[in-house]
């Protein structure tokens, strides 16, 4: 891959937890953990019915340049351990915020010099 197609600022942020009523936790706030130059693949779309509602879903790929993946990966990166498939990434598209939810990350490119992102936004 090409650095010069790293052209779109994403954020990678993560949730401050706090429990709730039924033993579980519930992310209370979002907490920039840093802003990067991505490529963004757009993988396509589904509906899908969740609780007798239809819910819109986008799939898009992030590719990053490698940020201390290790650390990355495991949820130690300098906040509280938290695992990966809690943090999400935000995106502003023409003015408009909008979320992604991180489902897998993989490293590509030889020498760990990219990360590949899998997430999934929900309307």
């Amino acid at each position: 891959m090409n650095i010069g197609e790293l052209d779109r600022r994403i954020d990678l942020e993560y949730p401050t937890l706090t429990n709730d009523s039924y033993g579980g936790n519930t992310a209370s706030s979002w907490n920039n953990w840093r802003t990067v130059w991505a490529k963004i693949e757009w993988k396509g779309g589904d509906e899908k019915n969740q609780t007798d509602k239809s819910t819109a879903i986008t799939k898009v790929d992030f590719y990053i340049r490698n940020l201390d993946v290790n650390d990355f990966i495991s949820g130690t990166v300098g906040v509280t351990s938290i695992p990966t498939m809690e943090w999400r990434i935000k995106y502003s598209d023409g003015g408009v915020d909008k979320y992604y939810y991180i489902h897998n990350i993989e490293q590509i490119d030889g020498r760990d010099a990219i990360i590949k992102i899998i997430t999934e936004q929900k309307d």
